[in-house]
């Protein structure tokens, strides 16, 4: 009986040791790492870790706000600092004294035609308002004065650019900077984005720097001859400015510069804080809101002819 007991214990602790050591290998075994069909090693990956591919492929999201080219770096700061300037005067309601500058295209060589001016004479020209005190507006800075009163510099200018060339912005813009002035394009909205005109980006780029983007209608039609296409041409381009710079004040250069009694009331009657037209004086009061007098600059105008537009002694129209 005894030794039967002894045999029992001698096998029991036997298979005791082996059920030990199998068990030892199968933990052992569970944590090398496994093979695939064709014996390829499958690490184990924490739930942090990311493919190197999908770092280096990981697409960049784009900025909202417009980037420049290298070659122009328009800044609220100008790279030149202006002279100094006056201090802000209260102006009282009903009229006020400003000279309305009207460009179109701005050229690097001689200019081809009577709306282009030279980048050589444009830059004389704003050397000389510089020079001589003038400190730039814009159009609603222009009309709120008009109808409120309020402050502005002693010798304000407004300087305009109509249809939205290309050239307002890799020419004008750099000229402007460096004289500490601000300008107006008024766009032709059908016209953005067309080879030689400015595209959106580079109009929300010139709003950034302080200037006043306005409306030259849908497609530079004579207001005055297709009154009927008055609505689609002044409240379409009067949406499109709204959605891309997001504001709801916004003033009109009619088209040639011609608008009737009809055509202003309707750039009224359709949410425009004023209009622009055509005309030799500096003076602007609440009876010419929807008509405000602008000067073209014109190529064969020399530094003499732009001082006398910007004085307001009387020239020929």
């Amino acid at each position: 009986m005894n030794f039967s007991l002894r045999l029992w214990g001698i096998i029991a602790g036997f298979a005791s040791l082996l059920l030990a050591g199998c068990a030892g290998r199968i933990q052992a075994a569970a944590q090398q790492p496994t093979t695939g069909a064709e014996g390829a090693v499958q690490p184990t990956r924490s739930p942090s870790w990311t493919p190197a591919s999908l770092i280096t492929t990981t697409p960049s999201v784009p900025s909202l706000t417009p980037s420049l080219t290298s070659t122009i770096q328009p800044s609220r700061t100008p790279t030149v600092s202006p002279t100094p300037t006056s201090a802000q005067i209260y102006y009282p309601a009903g009229q006020v004294s400003v000279p309305i500058l009207l460009y179109h295209r701005i050229a690097e060589g001689k200019a081809a035609n009577r709306y282009e001016v030279s980048l050589e004479d444009f830059r004389l020209q704003m050397d000389f308002l510089r020079q001589n005190g003038y400190e730039t507006i814009t159009p609603l800075e222009l009309a709120k004065v008009i109808l409120k009163g309020g402050e502005l510099p002693l010798k304000p200018v407004i300087i305009t650019f109509d249809d939205g060339y290309r050239s307002v912005f890799d020419l004008a813009l750099p000229v402007l900077n460096q004289n500490g002035f601000k300008g107006v394009v008024y766009v032709i909205t059908g016209y953005v984005g067309a080879p030689t005109y400015m595209n959106s980006e580079q109009l929300t780029v010139l709003f950034a720097n302080g200037w006043e983007i306005g409306s030259h209608t849908v497609s530079h039609e004579d207001l005055v001859k297709n009154p009927s296409h008055a609505y689609d041409q002044m409240v379409g381009s009067k949406l499109y400015l709204e959605n891309l710079l997001g504001v709801r004040e916004l003033t009109v250069a009619y088209p040639y510069g011609k608008a009737d009694e009809n055509i202003t009331r309707r750039a009224a009657r359709y949410g425009y804080s004023a209009g622009m037209g055509l005309g030799v004086s500096n003076i602007h009061s609440i009876e010419t809101l929807y008509f405000l007098s602008r000067q073209e600059i014109k190529s064969d105008c020399d530094l003499d002819c732009f001082e006398r537009i910007v004085t307001g002694k009387k020239i020929e129209p």
